[in-house]
């Protein structure tokens, strides 16, 4: 493609992105991100019920266990890398509709705060888990006691904001409330990148058994959010280089020594893994810039090269590992989810439903993450084993059925009085 073609489809890519942030929702993307997000949720409760069969075993990461679709990679894998796609997908509308809002500056403030909250966030549930975990012999340590003080502040501030919706008070609380809201959860999320970071070296370094552990799927996506931010207004080919140069410099250190035994130690590889899953959302933003600038056709085969790719370097780069992000399951990650999304935006012409509930979970992520944590998460917690591990099949599936039936009718209600909340 000479400079001149380039130029041409930089200049396309670039207006139908712009004119796209401000046209109407895309029934395809919420029904994909609707799909994500209740994987996400329910494969976590299913895989308390090993009664359930091929349904449990839908939600096991491990390869004894779970369905193997690739080298390495079991279906259960691909929920998170395709969650990452759906973000990718909206990322540089959402932030041009802010940046057109509210100026360049307020834009990029808004969206670093974004993405520190949503690993602060994932902090927050962490801590809860271990004090839950403190019933069974767990000690909170000092950094416990130091998300715990933050998180404290965080709930002030969220309580401020709710107070705020008062009309009375909202001139006078709003402001500071969101403040207090997003800085304490930004300086968790910090100490979060710091003390995982720490983990890693400890862990590489035999310092010994002892982990903070603060780190799962929320995080690992606010962290990628980070790493790809540079990239949300680039053209189409900065996104392909940038997405490179990420995803080699990660591949040299993955594959050295034990690094990447030691990168499969914590979850999805902590803030090192992170650089991985970043290169993934910059290599979605750059699919979807295709797909916004209407050529479909070439979203598609692009992912399909990036799938092929993956599969291909197995023989050189090892296994698809989610674990470690391993570089083949990095590009498996982008081809595999594009093809996904693409199969729901062809069957998107054929769609027009009033009982839409994938579109419904899709509206509200954060919200159905807090509702299952505290909700499905506390009831799969304290339940005794003969409900949950014990239960047989009948009786896990009826537990299984009301939870999905509940959390559902409880995104209907949202959707139809057109509640939502994200960070």
């Amino acid at each position: 493609m000479n400079k001149t073609n380039v130029k041409k489809v930089n200049e396309k890519l670039n207006k139908d992105v712009v004119e796209t942030a401000v046209t109407k929702r895309i029934k395809s993307i919420d029904r994909f991100r609707g799909f994500c997000v209740f994987c996400m949720l329910i494969f976590q409760f299913l895989k308390n019920f090993p009664s359930l069969g091929i349904l449990s075993r839908l939600a096991d990461h491990s390869l004894e266990n779970g369905i193997v679709i690739l080298p390495g990679m079991t279906i259960a894998d691909i929920i998170a890398p395709a969650f990452i796609f759906a973000i990718g997908l909206t990322f540089t509308l959402s932030f041009t509709k802010w940046q057109k809002l509210y100026g360049t500056k307020y834009a990029i403030v808004h969206y670093l705060e974004r993405a520190l909250s949503i690993i602060g966030l994932g902090t927050f549930l962490d801590l809860c888990n271990k004090i839950l975990d403190t019933a069974n012999g767990y000690t909170l340590n000092a950094f416990d006691y130091t998300v715990l003080a933050f998180s404290i502040v965080a709930i002030i501030g969220l309580i401020l904001r709710l107070v705020a919706l008062i009309p009375s008070l909202k001139n006078k609380l709003s402001v500071p409330a969101e403040h207090i809201f997003y800085i304490s959860l930004s300086c968790i999320g910090i100490m979060n990148i710091i003390i995982t970071t720490i983990d890693f070296f400890a862990v590489q370094n035999d310092f010994g058994a002892f982990r903070y552990d603060y780190w799962v799927t929320l995080q690992g996506i606010g962290f990628a959010i980070l790493v790809a931010f540079p990239f949300v207004k680039s053209k189409w080919w900065v996104k392909l280089v940038g997405g490179l140069a990420i995803l080699i410099g990660f591949t040299v250190f993955h594959q050295l020594g034990n690094n990447k035994e030691w990168l499969d130690v914590i979850v999805h590889g902590g803030t090192i893994g992170g650089f991985g899953w970043g290169a993934m959302l910059i290599f979605d933003m750059m699919i979807a810039d295709f797909y916004f600038a209407k050529r479909k056709d070439l979203a598609f085969v692009l992912s399909a090269i990036f799938c092929s790719l993956g599969v291909f370097l197995t023989q050189w780069l090892g296994v698809i590992n989610l674990g470690s992000c391993s570089p083949t399951f990095v590009l498996v990650g982008v081809g595999l989810s594009g093809i996904i999304f693409m199969l729901f935006d062809y069957f998107d012409k054929y769609i027009n439903w009033k009982f839409e509930p994938l579109v419904w979970w899709g509206k509200n992520p954060i919200i159905m993450f807090l509702v299952e944590f505290f909700v499905i998460g506390v009831y799969a917690t304290v339940m005794p084993e003969s409900v949950l591990a014990g239960a047989d099949w009948w009786l896990a599936l009826i537990q299984a059925i009301v939870a999905i039936v509940l959390l559902t009718a409880f995104a209907y209600l949202l959707a139809r009085k057109k509640k939502s909340i994200s960070l």
